[in-house]
């Protein structure tokens, strides 16, 4: 079946399901759909019949339906969540990377929004709050903070194994290589590592020559460039070439 005759049809579903108050079938028939597929279906509901089709997600599988949320315009995701309470939210946000939780609180009213930032934890709030000091529509704004990096001096071999323990990986076809100072010095592909000796300097394979974006590139500017070299991400730097972050091309094709 064509994707979009398949979430014609689970449109429908979820439509006759909610209207006959089948609750049960309507949770097992969502939690069976890729999060983009669930936007799809909530972007097409009327307003009262989308949040109540998200808030019946939400009580069964919250990291679902918050996934979910996040592939919807930030202003319609944000209009799904206001009637939440603050300390409910904050726990949601919680589980979202920083990007797309700073997205959705810069569209909640503002009373509402720092109630939930004061809520979350120290670590997660310090990170949204410092993604919304950045103007909008820029890459410091869009990033995600989390972005791992290895150190120059590493072999293939240590790199590898760095990668296996991190748990902060978004974008594994990238591998962006700092130095001391965490300034951006290269970039290699996991193909590239898992192709050479183990005992090969990783500066003897990583490509010096690449494109970053700094924090306050404009959101189109980088969209371009993604397109334009068919990138699958982009690394974001800030005025002295530090790695803060990075863009993933879903990103920036919202």
């Amino acid at each position: 079946m064509p994707p979009q005759r398949r979430i014609d049809v689970v449109f429908d579903s979820v439509k006759r399901l909610q209207r006959i108050g089948a609750t049960a079938n309507l949770v097992n028939l969502l939690q069976k759909q890729h999060p983009a597929d669930l936007a799809d279906v909530f972007a097409s509901l009327p307003d009262r019949n989308r949040r109540s089709v998200f808030d019946t997600l939400l009580d069964h599988n919250s990291r679902l339906a918050m996934e979910s949320l996040a592939e919807l315009e930030p202003e319609v995701g944000a209009a799904m969540l206001v009637d939440h309470p603050p300390d409910r939210l904050a726990l949601l946000f919680q589980d979202l990377p920083s990007d797309d939780a700073a997205a959705l609180l810069d569209n909640l009213p503002d009373d509402l929004s720092t109630s939930v930032i004061d809520l979350m934890r120290k670590k997660e709030s310090g990170e949204v709050q410092h993604l919304l000091e950045y103007d909008d529509q820029t890459a410091g704004r869009i990033m995600n903070p989390n972005v791992f990096a290895l150190a120059e001096d590493l072999t293939v071999g240590q790199a590898i194994e760095e990668l296996q323990r991190s748990r902060e990986v978004e974008m594994v076809f990238y591998l962006y290589v700092v130095d001391a100072r965490r300034h951006l010095v290269g970039v290699v592909s996991l193909r590239r590592l898992l192709l050479v000796s183990p005992e090969t300097p990783l500066k003897r394979v990583m490509t010096s020559d690449l494109i970053s974006a700094r924090v306050d590139t404009d959101q189109e500017e980088i969209a371009r460039e993604v397109a334009a070299y068919n990138l699958l991400a982009i690394p974001v730097v800030d005025d002295e070439n530090k790695l803060v972050g990075i863009i993933t091309v879903d990103d920036v094709i919202d």
